[in-house]
């Protein structure tokens, strides 16, 4: 899966630019930040307290992804935020189409019933022989949303990599724009590559099929 950077192609982050281009990035996935004021879910990579009311808002950006049927990768900014996202996306219909990173937590488990969630570890080196315990450790919940890790391009190697695909760890790796490790690695990530360059991964993904 090819998800498109918030920003991605210099739109600029949660901006009309980027919804505006979505159809030009050929992406199976956007993403987008995402805070809460009050009853309010609204876009921004930072917290807004003052003109926050004037941000483009969650609701506004599932109805794009549900229009263009993409995923959407909501990166969560905030704790605790996450049964509202659901809620919100099961009352537009894009329960089906969620993706989770950031601050989603091992212990939201109970309310994550739909899409698919990448979680960030803390404290934990991304070295290949910690792979099968953090395998155990997301199938220890048993939930079928947990898809995988989601990681920094720049903290991962080919040996943890192997150990991934060995163990059937499914990775979502950010932001890359590096064209050489797109090169090495594309083809093997099984998961998600989140890039402001989408279409150079995708005719990355092409030549190599």
């Amino acid at each position: 899966m090819v998800t498109a950077h918030g920003g991605a192609m210099g739109t600029g982050r949660n901006t009309q630019a980027f919804f505006d281009n979505i159809d030009n990035y050929k992406a199976d996935a956007f993403e987008v930040d995402i805070w809460k004021r009050g009853k309010l879910l609204y876009l921004s990579h930072f917290p807004s307290y003052i003109s926050y009311k004037k941000k483009l808002t969650l609701r506004y950006a599932f109805e794009v992804a549900k229009e263009k049927g993409l995923k959407i990768n909501c990166d969560l900014k905030q704790k605790g935020i996450i049964k509202d996202v659901i809620a919100l996306a099961k009352e537009v219909g894009m329960e089906d189409l969620l993706i989770f990173t950031g601050c989603v937590r091992l212990k939201d488990s109970k309310y994550i019933d739909c899409g698919q969630a990448w979680f960030n570890t803390v404290g934990v080196k991304y070295v290949k022989e910690n792979v099968k315990r953090l395998k155990e450790r997301l199938e220890s919940f048993s939930n079928p949303h947990f898809a995988g890790l989601n990681v920094n391009y720049l903290k991962i190697d080919e040996g943890f990599l192997t150990e991934c695909i060995k163990y059937g760890l499914k990775l979502s790796v950010f932001t890359v724009d590096d064209e050489d490790f797109m090169v090495k690695y594309a083809k093997k990530i099984d998961g998600n590559i989140t890039t402001n360059k989408p279409l150079k991964v995708r005719e990355i993904l092409e030549k190599q099929e």
